[in-house]
């Protein structure tokens, strides 16, 4: 699994690539939890991801919660249609933004 983080209008966006998601879980959070010192606005990006776990949803829960406490957010964008599905049966859908564009997901964090 790697990890690439850019910058964009002030919108920190983390594009996550790799299956190996047990060994990367925390180190994704730290670097969340670091990356929400410096801005309130985080994308993931999903694009290259094939499968997703338990883990890797908990993180992304707790990333969503812990940023919209700071008056920030965070969007999920390029999610394959098998892990649009899990977020569905596992009702994240209803509580974080998903998109299929980067372009979309920095606007709607733009109005934040």
């Amino acid at each position: 699994m790697s990890l690439k983080t850019r910058n964009k209008d002030g919108i920190l966006i983390f594009d996550i690539d790799g299956d190996d998601l047990a060994t990367f879980k925390d180190d994704l959070r730290i670097i969340i939890e670091e990356a929400a010192k410096k801005t309130n606005k985080i994308i993931i990006n999903l694009k290259e991801l094939q499968n997703i776990n338990s883990h890797l949803i908990g993180v992304i829960s707790s990333s969503k919660r812990m940023l919209s406490g700071l008056h920030g957010d965070l969007v999920v964008i390029n999610a394959s249609e098998k892990i649009q599905n899990i977020f569905k049966v596992v009702h994240l859908d209803k509580i974080i933004k998903i998109t299929t564009s980067e372009s979309e997901a920095v606007s709607y964090l733009k109005k934040i």
